[in-house]
């Protein structure tokens, strides 16, 4: 049983945290809540007191005394007065502890927050930097101009797959430039590097590779090799063909998404997506899932479609509240991509449903590859002919569609050992490393005078996010092969999946972490092997 000093603390955090969530919705959604950003500074100065308070090392007399000063926030007996704490804490109860002084002092910019190590947490120069570079790309992207109409980054890249002519793709592609320069500048000033700079002394003292390798059970050591086999592996089966133009790289392996476009209008995106959910027993309106996925004036940019918590879950005397997702996105084309990319998002709000913690815990879990992983349970099916039939009526032979799928996540691949790359020697030019990845894994021919690399916004986002997409795509193979032995073929439909996928792998937040989760599903560590077997499906 918790500490109830610790009980009231996670009462106290949980209220922080959801006036953070509705902070962060409002903004990304541009509605104004009056008053909200100091009600929510107000919350986070009221939990680092009463975190503070709450000594788990101290007398109970002490935590009794704290409990009694944040008598809104405490748990309270029969007759009004703050319980006592005699039990001793227990470790569930100390890493609750540790996670939410860890969220208080972050969010309020506590420099405490890593007294560890002061390189390691973020200077106001790189959030400035950071800042400034992010606004840009953003505007940048959503109002790419090219022969009189305005693209986003996104239908530019969609163009560059249907536009037959070799020409016409390589102008097409050049329009991009100007959202290359919000990152790169002109090559020589550029504002990546000088974020780079800052960001590899952070990852110095504590990348979030090793974060990542750590939480998933697996050496660091071991993370570069393995992505570096899975390019190998592509390059091995797609050997003998002639050199891509890297304005080419979208039409040569966009075959199915033009086969299947006219299956797939934007109308189509929402009901396509409902109905595959729902038939896995996971009907996103039954969930509470909240979508925000089309343009409109009042609504800010948004670059990269994510989701977010919009409440947290919580146990009730009746049973767990579900949280509220939300999936935010610009979806204008249609198309397989658009469909695929909203797919990946519900599988994130699937999984935010399904969380099932106490406060301290109801969080995306400790390994960022893990939850892109999760999302690719069910994103990945849109790989699939038999999917492809079922679902849209049409489809193109397996080796098109499993090669066109994961050529996306070789670039994803070598976007992540590029950030590697560039973190282990900052001096190096980010030209030059991108071409060496694309020309030597992909037969990309070498454009070292373009800085084709800077059209992700997750770069300069979060420097080293990329790597939870190379590594994702290992851990989601790895997943759904288990899921399969397990449940079988859930390509039509299975409407247990949902409930079973939650109760081995959604539901536990931060209350496990993920290489204990992935090692009770799989029964070992992860392994790229399931991955490799189905890039030789495409053979």
């Amino acid at each position: 049983m918790s500490d109830p000093a610790v009980t009231a603390a996670e009462r106290c955090y949980l209220h922080a945290r959801e006036l953070a969530d509705r902070l962060e919705l409002a903004e990304a959604l541009g509605t104004a809540e009056p008053g909200l950003a100091e009600e929510a500074a107000a919350s986070r100065t009221h939990l680092l007191a009463t975190l503070s308070a709450v000594g788990l090392d101290t007398d109970r007399t002490t935590r009794h005394a704290a409990l009694r000063q944040t008598a809104d926030c405490a748990v309270l007996t029969a007759d009004g007065q703050a319980a006592e704490c005699s039990a001793p804490p227990d470790t569930a109860d100390r890493r609750a502890m540790e996670i939410m002084r860890r969220w208080a002092e972050l969010s309020a910019a506590d420099p405490a927050a890593s007294a560890e190590h002061p390189q390691a947490r973020p200077s106001a120069e790189f959030d400035e930097l950071r800042d400034t570079i992010e606004q840009d790309y953003s505007a940048r992207q959503a109002a790419v101009e090219h022969d009189g109409r305005t693209l986003t980054r996104l239908a530019v890249l969609g163009g560059l797959g249907d536009e037959p002519d070799p020409e016409r793709r390589r102008r097409l592609f050049h329009t991009l430039r100007p959202v290359w320069q919000s990152i790169d500048g002109d090559g020589d000033d550029s504002p990546y590097r000088r974020l780079l700079a800052h960001s590899a002394r952070r990852w110095a003292h504590g990348s979030p590779v090793a974060a990542n390798a750590a939480a998933l059970g697996i050496a660091v050591s071991q993370v570069e090799p393995a992505l570096v086999a899975i390019l190998e592996t592509w390059r091995a089966i797609t050997a003998g063909g002639p050199p891509i133009e890297p304005w080419d790289w979208w039409h040569t392996y966009g075959t199915t998404a033009r086969a299947l476009r006219s299956a797939i209008p934007l109308h189509r995106l929402r009901p396509l997506s409902d109905a595959y959910h729902a038939a896995l027993g996971a009907d996103p309106a039954e969930l509470g899932v909240r979508y925000d996925v089309t343009t409109r004036p009042d609504r800010p940019p948004v670059p990269v479609a994510y989701t977010t918590f919009g409440s947290r879950p919580r146990e009730t005397p009746g049973g767990w509240t579900r949280a509220v997702p939300w999936v935010l996105g610009t979806y204008t084309a249609g198309g397989l991509g658009e469909l695929t990319e909203l797919i990946h998002e519900t599988g994130h709000a699937l999984h935010v449903a399904a969380i099932t913690a106490r406060p301290a815990y109801a969080d995306w879990p400790d390994s960022d590859a893990l939850t892109e992983a999760i999302a690719e349970l069910t994103a990945l099916d849109t790989a699939e002919p038999a999917w492809h039939e079922h679902w849209l009526g049409a489809s193109v032979p397996a080796r098109t569609a499993l090669r066109d799928r994961y050529a996306d996540v070789m670039l994803d691949v070598c976007w992540a050992l590029f950030e590697i790359r560039l973190h282990a020697d900052p001096a190096r030019r980010p030209n030059d490393v991108w071409a060496e990845l694309t020309s030597t894994y992909l037969g990309v021919v070498a454009h070292p005078e373009l800085s084709w690399w800077a059209m992700r916004g997750q770069l300069v986002q979060e420097p080293g996010y990329m790597v939870n997409y190379a590594l994702g795509p290992i851990l989601a193979a790895d997943l759904r092969a288990a899921v399969r032995a397990a449940r079988g073929d859930w390509t039509t439909g299975d409407p247990g999946w949902y409930a079973w996928v939650s109760e081995h792998v959604y539901r536990f937040g931060l209350a496990r972490s993920s290489g204990d989760v992935l090692r009770d599903l799989l029964d070992r560590p992860p392994s790229a092997a399931a991955l490799l077997a189905e890039l030789h499906r495409a053979a």
